[in-house]
């Protein structure tokens, strides 16, 4: 094994995975509730030495000298800046916590609180159309007279009918989730098989706003560039360590 090219083959493709993460915080910097995701780099003994293999290189440098990966891909769950739509029916989550939704099958835990009431009279969100769920697991039924809806800072949600007239209609379920165990399926929303608790005080609901994407792209711009320049730089040390092996093998053949 050439050890050199092993080297700039393992980070030529850890950068390459780092790309793709940062490319796709990129294309959802406009996303509603978007959380960035950070790929996290290790450092590995060689696989010979890892398998227990007898030792192919001069030496101790095969028990010194690994290489490196990714070792996980986390998401950045800091709450992002809220923007002002003036829309009933948008909800921004200022602290840590979850609306609780349903496709009438599945549960989801999202951020994205851009909602609006279906031809059923649901209270859903806006993209999906997934159901937002009461604090019994129920769906939010919103009356067809209904002149206005308001939702405190609790997720209590109540309509306003014609004649100045406030219905409860329940309250939103909010919700905490170690955020290790959530998984991101796409469209804001998350996949979680650990055990929900009530969100804490520091949860707020703000009506008529929204909770702005977690990326700042001159942030990604930047680390997709410092990223490149460091797949390219492995990329040509890997040609330079073959150009230089051939020159070898031409001079002890010649």
């Amino acid at each position: 094994m050439i050890h050199g090219i092993y080297l700039s083959s393992h980070g030529a493709r850890a950068q390459s995975l780092r790309q793709d993460v940062i490319a796709n915080n990129l294309a959802n910097a406009s996303t509603t509730g978007f959380k960035r995701d950070i790929a996290t780099f290790q450092v590995f003994k060689p696989e010979d030495f890892r398998k227990n293999i007898p030792i192919r290189m001069d030496g101790d440098r095969q028990k010194e000298v690994g290489a490196i990966s990714v070792d996980r891909i986390s998401t950045d769950h800091t709450t992002g800046s809220l923007q002002k739509t003036g829309q009933d029916y948008d909800i921004g989550l200022s602290g840590e916590g979850f609306l609780r939704v349903s496709d009438g099958q599945n549960e989801y835990l999202t951020r994205n609180g851009q909602l609006h009431r279906n031809i059923d009279g649901q209270l859903v969100t806006l993209d999906q159309g997934m159901q937002v769920l009461n604090t019994g697991g129920q769906p939010i039924e919103i009356p067809g007279n209904a002149t206005r809806v308001d939702i405190s800072t609790d997720g209590k949600v109540a309509a306003v009918l014609g004649d100045n007239q406030r219905v409860p209609l329940g309250q939103i379920d909010l919700v905490s989730a170690p955020t290790d165990q959530l998984r991101k399926i796409g469209d804001s929303l998350y996949d979680t098989q650990a055990e929900l608790t009530p969100a804490g005080r520091n949860l707020e609901v703000k009506q008529g706003f929204i909770e702005a994407s977690g990326v700042s792209p001159m942030k990604e711009m930047i680390a997709m560039i410092e990223t490149s320049r460091s797949f390219e730089a492995n990329i040509n040390m890997i040609r330079i360590q073959d150009e230089s092996l051939g020159r070898l093998l031409q001079t002890v053949g010649g």
